[in-house]
């Protein structure tokens, strides 16, 4: 049988095609790796490389063997992966699939923490607000921005925080027009994230919890929410997108709320795990991880 420290050599001296680089990563003299491969040629009875003092190749049997020793390396390395997930250190790769928006202005500052305090975690993260079955496409846990409780049975949801929305527009895009009610905005081009009908109509709460409707044209729609702000600060529109995303753009004046006295509908953000039980440590930690640091990244400064 082939001793798979041999065929690590092997994989390394193929891959660095050199004794000499291959002996300084693996710790080894040159000498030593000399001899393994030579064992390793003779259990075979084929000649791996061919090797002179001005050349270094690999023979055609080495070239097939290289494909398989590349194989059993890369499926050890991920059999040890999920050993440690399974006794408690948190190791491995984490699917999630989540909102670009969410993505952009809530992970991306967060990730980085994440990876230096679990440095053998890797993380896959799909942007998408469409809606993802998680066990069929294979995710480990989930983010998503909801205005209805959902309804998933079979998933478990944890609410980490309320994301309030607000209509944002150019400073000059109103002109002298007043915008003091609701009726002053009413009928204006609207940006919404992803809405399909030709008027989008919202429920406004304002002081005294006195309710009005205002019906925006649906001038651009899209789950991108960089791109309506870009629309909004071109004067294209009024936006209406989580205040999260642009706080910077309202701190840079880029932006104004508008109707800042009245309040827009609310969306939930929640973290959706198939179970909560029998999570791989690495979903485990990524998870404890977004419960504890999104709900103050929402939050905001």
């Amino acid at each position: 049988m082939l001793d798979l420290n041999d065929l690590y050599y092997f994989k390394l001296l193929a891959e660095r095609g050199s004794f000499t680089a291959a002996a300084e990563i693996l710790s080894i003299p040159t000498g030593t790796l000399s001899r393994r491969l030579k064992a390793l040629e003779n259990h075979l009875g084929l000649r791996l490389i061919d090797r002179t003092t001005r050349r270094f190749a690999l023979t055609e049997a080495g070239e097939q063997l290289y494909l398989y020793a590349r194989k059993i390396v890369e499926q050890t390395e991920s059999a040890e992966a999920h050993l440690r997930g399974v006794l408690g250190e948190p190791a491995g790769r984490v699917r999630m699939t989540c909102p670009q928006g969410v993505l952009r202005s809530l992970l991306a500052p967060l990730l980085p923490e994440f990876l230096a305090r679990y440095p053998q975690v890797s993380v896959d993260i799909i942007a998408s607000s469409r809606y993802t079955d998680l066990i069929a496409d294979g995710f480990d846990l989930g983010l998503r921005s909801h205005e209805q409780d959902l309804v998933e049975s079979s998933m478990v949801a944890r609410q980490l925080a309320t994301l309030q929305m607000v209509l944002v527009a150019s400073p000059h895009y109103f002109g002298e027009r007043r915008t003091a009610n609701p009726t002053d905005v009413d009928g204006v081009d609207g940006l919404h994230l992803a809405t399909h009908s030709s008027l989008s109509v919202w429920t406004l709460r304002g002081p005294g919890e006195e309710q009005a409707t205002v019906r925006l044209k649906n001038r651009l729609g899209s789950d991108d929410v960089s791109l309506l702000k870009a629309a909004a600060i071109a004067g294209q529109g009024v936006a209406v997108v989580p205040l999260h995303t642009c706080r910077t753009e309202l701190a840079d004046g880029t932006l104004v709320r508008v109707l800042p006295q009245w309040e827009v509908s609310r969306r939930t953000l929640s973290l959706i795990l198939p179970s909560a039980r029998g999570l791989m440590p690495a979903v485990r930690a990524f998870a404890d991880f977004l419960i504890e640091r999104l709900p103050s990244a929402v939050e905001g400064p």
